[in-house]
């Protein structure tokens, strides 16, 4: 990830979460989602959007999707290397998610 404000990503069609672990399949990048599943995709991407506010911070989400519906399944603070993680705690700031302080201290 280079903190760039943009969702960064895999997904998997007809897969189960061994699937992903395993290394069966190859994972597309999470951007295609949106022209093979544009309705997921819409609902993901407010979903990521309302996570990210809500902690105030980058999100790593894991979520499924079962007969057209989205399932959110977990999420932590995102993982970063030391040019994102300014990257991320600048953008955070500047959308009003976090003070300079708090930012700093992610960094």
């Amino acid at each position: 990830n280079t903190g760039d404000k943009r969702l960064f990503g895999e997904f998997l069609l007809n897969a189960q979460g061994e699937d992903v672990v395993a290394g069966i399949r190859t994972p597309e990048p999470i951007a295609e989602l949106e022209a093979v599943m544009p309705e997921v995709f819409a609902e993901f991407h407010r979903n990521t959007e309302i996570l990210e506010r809500t902690y105030s911070d980058m999100q790593d989400i894991e979520f499924t999707v079962q007969e057209g519906k989205l399932f959110m399944l977990q999420t932590r603070n995102g993982k970063r290397g030391g040019e994102a993680a300014v990257k991320i705690a600048v953008d955070l700031v500047k959308e009003n998610l976090l003070d300079r302080e708090s930012a700093i201290l992610k960094v």
